[in-house]
């Protein structure tokens, strides 16, 4: 399990928790054999030295940046 920081409706620091299973399934209905080879097909590095909590955690990390700079601007 990870804990993925989240900005509430009211701008407080949230922890959720996240579950890497979810991340495996999902991966592996997008037709990759795991998150790993998810990770390594959309250019995460070192995705096959790590294990699959780290790569989930890495990819929420970059993925957060994106969705911040996307959002911004939007009331």
């Amino acid at each position: 399990m990870v804990k993925v920081q989240i900005y509430s409706q009211w701008c407080e620091n949230v922890f959720v928790p996240a579950r890497v299973k979810q991340f495996s399934k999902a991966a592996r209905l997008m037709g990759c054999t795991g998150f790993q080879d998810y990770a390594e097909q959309h250019d995460l590095k070192d995705a096959e030295a790590l294990d699959e909590r780290e790569l989930v955690g890495r990819w929420l990390d970059k993925n957060a940046g994106e969705a911040a700079a996307k959002a911004e601007g939007v009331a």
